[in-house]
């Protein structure tokens, strides 16, 4: 399974990582309790007058049926121990014979949708997981990882930051066990943190609000968003997806008070900074506007996931040559991902350099400590070499 498309738990719109050393910012527009307020409670763009579309209430998302509850009871029958119990139930789930799930990276399903369905991006398999895992006293709670992250262009208007959220179960005071959707691409060196319920049910609907506006089904996206912020009013990444909301409906005022207080909780974040860019541009707060897309563009041409999304994106468009150069630079910026090498190797064995690529291959698995990733790069180049 390919670890890229794996990171699918938290869509942010714009980028979102820490920028530590930046500058203090500048002043903003204050804003009081009342404009967050009224924000928050979709500034006049919900009309109460209609019906709006339902929302999937929070006790079903973890909600767990009959035949689901059976099932975790079946395959964990025979094991007593939470360890056992823990890898029982995740092969349940993936084997042929079982629910043999499918990854999905647009399925954000509850536990029972993703269940019937049989498809889950990261954060539905692991709404799944826990909901089956606490049915059978298995102790599970939701983790959020710090892949390094990956991007994506959602529409020509919107840039998409992936997370990943997996699950944990604590075995001793010292041990615990991760089930994740991509079994054994998970790495455990990565930073992580556990999260409330409340937190990780938070994420669920701030996918579905992004998901629901690159449909362009506005209304229904902020009514999603809006419940996210419901839910953990503290998260600074939130408010700036729905400031980004308001700017794609032309509500600068709504969007200016989402962005400043996303801003307030997270004042060196720079999920904030394009959306805050774009907003000051558009408001005539020309110095604020050019200050966001400085820091924001610096960070971007700082950051090696960046060029390698680029890397990849060129790729795909067959421009191998802008391929190699973002890879590159990817390298130079960070010489200890495996993914970055084992790339530039691949290129350099389709530009026909070989023995370059062989050094390069060398490199990328010296730094993959894992033995199966080792295998699958050696197996994925010999069927390229073979190709070539």
């Amino acid at each position: 399974m390919n670890f890229g498309r794996i990171q699918s738990a938290i869509l942010l719109v714009a980028v979102s990582a820490t920028l530590t050393g930046c500058a203090s910012l500048p002043e903003q527009p204050s804003i009081s309790t009342d404009d967050a307020a009224w924000a928050l409670a979709g500034a006049d763009r919900l009309p109460a007058s209609t019906t709006p579309p339902a929302i999937e209430d929070l006790p079903s998302l973890l909600a767990v049926s009959d035949e689901m509850r059976r099932f975790a009871q079946d395959a964990t029958r025979r094991e007593s121990s939470i360890s056992d119990k823990t890898r029982a139930l995740a092969a349940a789930l993936h084997a042929e014979d079982g629910r043999h799930l499918r990854y999905d990276a647009e399925a954000t399903l509850s536990a029972e949708q993703a269940f019937l369905q049989r498809r889950a991006n990261c954060l539905s398999y692991t709404l799944l997981f826990v909901a089956l895992a606490r049915e059978v006293g298995i102790p599970a709670t939701f983790n959020e990882v710090d892949i390094p992250p990956i991007w994506e262009l959602g529409d020509d208007q919107t840039l998409l930051l992936y997370r990943h959220i997996n699950a944990r179960i604590v075995l001793t005071p010292s041990q615990y066990q991760i089930v994740d959707v991509g079994g054994e691409d998970y790495s455990p060196r990565y930073d992580q943190r556990t999260l409330t319920d409340q937190a990780a049910l938070a994420q669920f609907y701030n996918n579905r609000a992004v998901e629901l506006r690159l449909q362009r089904r506005h209304g229904e996206a902020l009514r999603y968003q809006l419940r996210s912020l419901e839910l953990l009013p503290d998260a600074g990444y939130l408010w700036a997806n729905l400031s980004s909301l308001y700017l794609r409906d032309g509500q600068l005022r709504a969007a200016s008070i989402a962005i400043t207080q996303a801003l307030l909780l997270e004042p060196r974040s720079v999920s904030s900074y394009n959306t805050a860019a774009d907003i000051h541009a558009q408001l005539g707060n020309t110095q604020l506007a050019a200050y966001f897309h400085k820091r924001a563009q610096a960070y971007l041409e700082q950051n090696p996931y960046y060029h390698f999304q680029l890397a990849l994106t060129a790729l795909k468009e067959r421009d191998e040559l802008r391929a190699y150069r973002e890879t590159r630079q990817a390298i130079l910026l960070s010489p200890t991902d495996p993914r970055f090498f084992f790339l530039a190797a691949e290129l350099l064995q389709r530009f026909g350099d070989t023995e370059h690529s062989g050094e390069i291959l060398q490199i990328a698995l010296q730094l993959t400590p894992d033995p199966s990733q080792q295998a699958r790069y050696r197996s994925k180049f010999g069927k390229l070499s073979a190709r070539g």
